[in-house]
């Protein structure tokens, strides 16, 4: 009897099997089931990328909103204001703006940008310092600024928008681990690379602040983790810098040691990107 257990004659193809369908039945009935399980992982995947995209677009839109909305603040705060600073600050604004508009127009492809990154020469002295302007609001709450770039630096082989971009990450965080510490200082230093297998500049960002707890180290570049609470950040800064410094064969990194530094450091992160060969330190259009 096929339904005895020790008879060892498999079920032929019409012999019903415990479901009461025949085994040839059951056969396609499962394949059908792993098809559909199959459509709906890959479909869950689909959604989960859209949803790290929405996530990434989200930080992207609100670095320049934020800019804006310091630069607006600053003119409003001064009872007396200077008509060079003024066109000055409108400069940044406008700039701001028409990146606003590229990354509402990149929403259109649902994917990485690529359009706009075509040019990748970027000076990084006048990217700094726009930077640096762009945050001054907040360094004028007592935070102290100190760049030191090494003589005739090459230009670093990333697109403007893209370095402007991990900057504004970098201080925006030192900003932020000094907030009610005493006599805060961010000091940045920019030269070459001596342990890079290319030729390649280093952008080292540090600062005195809280620093970075032992146990949040191994999880600092990871896609929304954040030691800021949920309301002070969105745990993307650090993920997305350090992708785009990667798809530009760099690297972005926290130091285990501060090294050596005029002021005492705390917390240093090193930017790696490979250096344009044969340019020079020329300032970026």
């Amino acid at each position: 009897m096929t339904g005895d257990p020790s008879d060892p004659t498999p079920p032929g193809p019409g012999t019903p099997d415990e479901a009461g369908l025949p085994s040839g039945e059951r056969m396609l009935a499962l394949e059908a089931d792993n098809r559909r399980l199959r459509e709906l992982l890959a479909a869950a995947g689909r959604l989960a990328e859209f949803g790290r995209f929405a996530a990434k677009m989200n930080h992207e839109l609100r670095q320049p909103l934020f800019a804006i909305k310091g630069l607006a603040q600053l003119l409003l705060d001064r009872g007396q204001v200077d008509r060079d600073e003024v066109l000055d600050f409108a400069r940044h604004i406008v700039s701001q703006s028409e990146r606003l508009t590229t990354l509402v127009s990149d929403l259109r492809h649902l994917s990485v940008p690529a359009a706009r990154n075509v040019e990748r020469s970027t000076a990084v002295s006048p990217i700094l310092l726009r930077v640096a302007a762009l945050l001054d609001w907040r360094f004028r709450k007592g935070v102290t600024f100190r760049s030191e770039f090494a003589p005739d630096l090459p230009a670093a082989a990333i697109a403007p928008a893209e370095l402007e971009q991990i900057l504004v990450n970098l201080l925006s965080n030192a900003l932020d681990a000094l907030a009610g510490r005493p006599n805060p200082i961010i000091q940045v230093r920019v030269r070459p690379a001596d342990d890079a297998s290319v030729p390649s500049i280093e952008i080292l960002v540090a600062d005195n602040g809280s620093g970075v707890a032992r146990s949040a180290r191994d999880r600092l570049f990871e896609d929304f983790f954040t030691t800021k609470g949920p309301e002070a950040g969105t745990g993307l800064g650090l993920a997305v810098s350090r992708e785009i410094a990667r798809a530009g064969g760099g690297s972005l990194i926290l130091l285990d040691a501060p090294g050596s530094w005029p002021e005492p450091a705390v917390t240093v992160f090193k930017l790696t990107l490979p250096a344009v060969s044969g340019s020079g330190a020329g300032p970026t259009p």
